[in-house]
């Protein structure tokens, strides 16, 4: 069975990068845990071309504009209802999130590596206290 390729940021910036570093050629299943948009499904569609399968959660797929759903019906792209990922969406980019690791592995101070990244100072404690 295809592997799904989830996208839980909240964030439409977020979103945008998460769709850049996970999604390949290779990928033909997407999860979103946003409502898409027609800069989100351009962006699956540009870093994706092979992608048959988009869904969301069923809340939101009944707040999806039609115009979304029927111009991924023409180019071939199904669209769906998919209870997958229960929680709250991830604010940051899992980029951003090893990226905490790698600077207090160099010796960075948690507001340093809070500035450098531009995280909240809270978060990045809670990442280091997560490990």
């Amino acid at each position: 069975m295809e592997e799904i390729i989830v996208l839980r940021s909240s964030q439409n910036e977020v979103l945008l990068q998460e769709i850049k570093d996970k999604l390949n050629v290779d990928v033909q299943k997407v999860h979103l845990s946003v409502r898409p948009t027609i800069n989100i499904v351009a962006s699956i569609l540009t870093a994706a071309p092979k992608i048959k399968l988009i869904t969301c959660p069923p809340s939101l797929f009944e707040r999806t504009p039609r115009k979304i759903k029927e111009a991924l019906s023409k180019v071939g792209v199904k669209f769906e209802a998919l209870l997958l990922t229960p929680g709250r969406p991830r604010m940051h980019a899992d980029t951003k999130i090893d990226g905490i690791y790698g600077l207090k592995k160099k010796g960075y101070s948690a507001k340093k590596i809070s500035k450098d990244l531009g995280i909240p100072l809270t978060t990045v404690y809670y990442y280091l206290n997560k490990k």
